[in-house]
């Protein structure tokens, strides 16, 4: 299997690391650390008003990182990328702009998942109590796949918005936006207007398989930099751009508007208009050395091949270690694994506190995560509250899960 471990710096300097929390944040390769530096060193300005070189620089390799963007998920234009300080930022951005442009009013419907991280859900959930919108979940099946008879059953004529999770941060299953689209094409009635707004939580998709906005007919998507190897404080909002052109932003300054009078002003054009103020610079370098660097490795051809045969050494030794740890997954054993599903397990430990297993873990450097990862209502529904999560990403080898589970014995 290859590795990649090499690239990533932090190794160097603790090479004893097993880090298994990449769900949470990815460790950065070299390429990017390095890309953002130079930046700094050599080409650092701020962009939109200044017409010397270096703003001018500047201004250019933040429309590429925005057309590498646009490329990474099947977009049709870097105009229709915005960006924003994480994932939690675009969703509040998205959510209270469609507020302030009146697509959401009182009795109108927003379906969301039960695996949906708080970032999915607080924002929509501040909206009901601020203007009286309904906020629904809908279950998933025993594969944690959407349940398609509940999704049915809570689609009215006045369910506005689909929110749903490309793929979940605790089981590594997503909500496919291919059956919510047969489902809406085949139970929408044509009296009932406008389809709902669909939008995706891409966050932990993006790091491990492809996304097309197109395809998928998404009006929107959402996913954060820090888990695609790239800085924090640095997120993207794909938008439709018929759809970003008649979204009114929910907050503005800076360049988001063209001028300020004492009686009236005016918003700029896209994509600036989402993004007052001057944005991370450094952060969208970031994006654009992460996308170059996983170009350069394979792309997802090596990613999926490498997951994927993680994740079934990984399945084949939690099924040696039932019942005493009981994976959030339908079965453990390894012939029960019918499609690909994405590096991440959580899990729970007969007669173990998940921080007492964390904090074993821990003494040992190896790195994992523990409590409802921000997805409470999920737990919640599994009668649980809390598991330990181990995740994966490009650096991870199988002695690195070997380890993990030699240490975890001990502690069981």
């Amino acid at each position: 299997m290859k590795s990649f471990r090499s690239d990533f710096p932090i190794f160097s300097v603790h090479p004893e690391l097993v880090f298994l929390d990449s769900a949470s944040s990815a460790q950065k390769p070299a390429k990017v650390i390095d890309a953002m530096a130079e930046y700094q060193r050599t080409s650092y300005a701020n962009i939109h008003r200044g017409a010397y070189e270096l703003s001018e620089r500047s201004e250019l390799l933040y429309r590429e990182s925005k057309v590498a963007m646009a490329r990474w998920i099947g977009a049709s234009s870097h105009y229709d990328i915005v960006y924003s300080n994480n994932a939690t930022g675009a969703f509040n951005l998205l959510v209270n702009s469609m507020a302030r442009s009146g697509w959401l009013k009182s009795g109108d419907r927003v379906l969301l998942s039960i695996v949906e991280h708080h970032a999915n859900i607080v924002p929509w959930m501040m909206l009901k109590e601020t203007h009286g919108i309904e906020v629904e979940f809908v279950a998933v099946n025993a594969h944690f796949e959407l349940d398609r008879e509940d999704f049915i059953a809570k689609l009215t004529p006045n369910t506005k918005v689909i929110s749903f999770t490309g793929c979940s941060n605790v089981t590594g299953v997503g909500i496919d936006f291919e059956t919510v689209n047969f489902l809406l094409n085949t139970n929408w009635k044509s009296d009932w207007g406008r389809l709902p707004y669909r939008v995706m939580d891409a966050s932990q998709l993006v790091a491990h398989a492809p996304l097309d906005v197109t395809k998928l007919e998404l009006d929107f998507a959402i996913f954060t930099g820090h888990k695609v190897w790239a800085d924090t404080g640095i997120g993207v909002l794909y938008g439709k751009r018929e759809l970003l052109k008649s979204l009114v932003p929910s907050i503005w300054w800076g360049g988001a508007i063209n001028f300020v009078h004492t009686d009236a002003f005016e918003v700029a054009g896209l994509p600036f208009r989402f993004e007052p103020g001057t944005p991370n610079l450094t952060g969208a370098i970031s994006l654009l050395s992460a996308f170059q660097y996983f170009e350069s490795i394979g792309g997802y051809t090596t990613i999926m091949e490498m997951e994927q045969e993680l994740v079934w050494f990984a399945l084949t030794e939690f099924a040696k270690r039932s019942p005493k740890i009981r994976l959030i997954w339908p079965d453990v054993a390894v012939t029960s694994l019918g499609k690909p599903r994405a590096w991440v397990f959580s899990f729970v430990v007969a007669d173990k506190h998940p921080n007492d297993i964390a904090d074993g873990l821990a003494d040992k450097q190896i790195c994992v995560r523990a409590g409802h990862h921000c997805t409470e209502p999920f737990h919640r529904s599994l009668g649980i509250h809390g598991t330990v999560r181990m995740s994966f990403s490009l650096y991870t080898t199988k002695s690195d899960v070997k380890r993990f589970f030699e240490v975890l014995d001990t502690l069981i």
